[in-house]
């Protein structure tokens, strides 16, 4: 059985490994894009190199944590207010479920543009909303993580 330190180094391999992909991707993603700027739906592939480079800044982000761990370096003294965090959380949850509403809305009032372009952003605004839900519920444990830790 592995150790909680070879662990962490074997994560910090495989984000570093990850990384380099992800940025091979985006480059990849980029030129495809400059070759087809001209036309309407090149706009998805540069929709899909400013997440590709928002992935690269978030595996880096998680590097420099999963590096401040293994050192021992990884503040712990965040201070917030649960309440306030926990009724922003919610509201940004409601307001995401709002969004995929609307949009499945759009979509079956548009039942003519199936496969185009408008359908294929519709169908993209409802799966980041999904996932931004998804984050919101680790932020949401996340909170009640520190709120738990703290000294009574």
């Amino acid at each position: 059985m592995m150790n909680g330190k070879k662990e962490r180094e074997l994560l910090i391999v495989g984000l570093e490994r990850l990384l380099r992909k992800k940025g091979e991707i985006a480059e990849e993603y980029r030129a495809l894009a400059e070759m087809l700027e001209g036309i309407p739906a090149g706009l998805f592939l540069d929709w899909v190199v400013v997440e590709e480079e928002a992935h690269q800044t978030l595996l880096i982000r998680s590097l420099k944590k999963t590096a401040q761990r293994e050192s021992g370096n990884c503040a712990t003294g965040v201070e917030i207010e649960r309440d306030t965090t926990l009724g922003w959380v919610e509201r940004l949850k409601m307001r995401e479920q709002a969004v995929v509403a609307d949009c499945r809305s759009l979509k079956s009032q548009s039942y003519w543009t199936k496969g185009d372009s408008v359908d294929a952003l519709l169908d993209a605004l409802v799966m980041d909303s999904e996932k931004h839900q998804r984050f919101l519920l680790v932020v949401e444990k996340a909170i009640e993580t520190i709120m738990m830790s703290r000294p009574h």
